[in-house]
């Protein structure tokens, strides 16, 4: 099918970061890393072979906990190398409009880029900001091992074969639950089937629970509304034709029964609601359930802020069959350099070694979600992941969709009037209303695909 062109079963990656789909907390700043330390050699050349040194290299990046890895041990790099590395850190947003508006005046002022490959690798690429990292990548050899990183996520980090970010944090829509809420009502785990699980919702109603919180924001419930359109076997786009699938039967039947969620199911203002208002509602107890990102868990662990701390189960996102489910497992975060910069060779020599499996393990000791097979491979990696949540997410990604919205250039415009058609639905339209704005939104999403085919 279309929707597993970019997908292989990924049988150990996970993600935490509060981004992309589900939320940032950066802020601009400026610095240059601190002391620190990886544990291992992870560093190229030595003292007497410095052939970049007095080079100083930028990275716009934003604060990420696999950012704040690096800059924790930014010095072994630089005195290996060096080589001076500055971090640009910017909310997520900035970062996109400082890299264009500098990639448009030709990216000179660029080095190294953070970006979000689901929404802006193929724009990037088509209007040349990003270099291609083939023979970089060709260079740096088994060492490096850049097959190492799974299928899916070189796949969404490429274009036409060849390589343009490196993968540098996953993520995957799944479902938390209150054990005890749960129990009380017969249940220990989350059900495979649709039927099912509105029947759970059903029982936790009757005892007085509201049972899920949900994103019901237009714009942000598209990502999460992602993982039901593909559990009934619809999409956004048929990837291998170029059409859009906004008028399918699929998609009307995914909108119907998302917006029926949240309308009877989820707490009052779910039509305002963001992933700091699913994540507010599960930890506080308003809700039994919350479906939204994997790499938001630990919010609900926190002893300190979470009234759930010791009652958190996980499970699989259902689909209308068992064998349906397709939760998104995603590359949130991939790193890439400038086509504009002056400095590509030392930017590669950063990226070489800020993505070493040295450094890529440590960054998930640490917290990061890596894409990584190798790190998924260290038992040291998931020391402080809940066995739950590991388990829930070897599964998903097994049966995982590599996209958690449009995959096109004009992402961000489709996403925003898809998201039009989730506030329908939950408001609940009648079939033959929301029949004809999922044709007009098809119309829509189609024209901005034949303007991108056309480039």
């Amino acid at each position: 099918m279309k929707k597993r062109m970019f997908s292989a079963i990924l049988c150990v990656i996970m993600v935490i970061t509060m981004l992309s789909g589900c939320g940032s907390n950066g802020s601009t700043e400026t610095t240059k890393g601190t002391e620190g330390t990886t544990g291992g050699d992870t560093t190229q050349g030595s003292s007497d072979d410095k052939p970049y040194a007095g080079t100083t290299v930028s990275v716009l990046c934003a604060s990420t906990p696999y950012i704040e890895t690096l800059r924790a041990n930014i010095s072994e790099f630089e005195e290996a190398t060096g080589i001076t590395v500055e971090f640009d850190q910017y909310e997520n947003e900035q970062l996109s409009n400082q890299i264009a508006v500098n990639a448009a005046a030709g990216g000179t002022e660029l080095d190294v880029v953070l970006y979000r490959p689901i929404q802006e690798n193929l724009s990037f690429i088509s209007k040349g900001w990003l270099e291609n990292l083939d023979s970089y990548i060709e260079a740096a050899g088994d060492e490096y091992d850049y097959k190492d990183y799974t299928d899916s996520a070189r796949e969404i980090t490429s274009k036409d074969g060849s390589a343009y970010g490196i993968p540098l944090v996953t993520e995957r829509g799944i479902i938390q639950y209150n054990t005890e809420m749960l129990a009380e009502v017969g249940y220990d785990s989350i059900p495979e089937t649709y039927d099912e699980f509105v029947e759970l919702c059903k029982k936790l109603k009757e005892a007085g629970y509201t049972p899920i919180g949900l994103r019901g924001e237009g714009n942000a419930a598209v990502t999460q509304f992602s993982s039901f359109l593909y559990g009934i076997g619809g999409d956004f786009i048929d990837l291998e034709t170029g059409k859009a699938l906004i008028n399918t039967d699929e998609f009307v039947e995914a909108l119907q029964f998302y917006g029926m969620l949240c309308a009877e199911y989820s707490p009052d203002g779910v039509l305002n609601a963001g992933w700091e208002e699913t994540s507010n509602w599960f930890t506080q107890e308003q809700v039994a359930m919350r479906a939204d990102c994997d790499s938001q868990y630990s919010y609900a662990l926190d002893e300190n802020n979470s009234l759930v701390y010791d009652k958190v189960g996980y499970g699989v996102i259902p689909g209308k069959t068992a064998d349906s489910r397709s939760p998104f497992s995603i590359v949130a975060w991939s790193m890439g350099i400038s086509s504009g910069s002056k400095n590509k060779e030392a930017s590669w020599e950063f990226i070489k070694w800020a993505t070493s499996k040295e450094m890529d393990l440590l960054a998930q000791q640490e917290g990061n979600f890596s894409a990584r097979n190798s790190t998924w491979a260290d038992e040291s990696s998931t020391e402080n992941v809940p066995a739950g949540l590991i388990e829930v997410i070897e599964t998903s990604n097994a049966i995982a969709v590599p996209y958690d919205r449009p995959y096109m250039q004009n992402s961000a415009e489709a996403r925003t009037a898809i998201g039009e058609l989730i506030t329908k639905a939950i408001e609940g339209a009648a079939e033959d209303e929301l029949r004809a704005a999922c044709e007009d939104v098809n119309t829509t999403v189609q024209t901005l695909l034949d303007s991108e085919n056309a480039q």
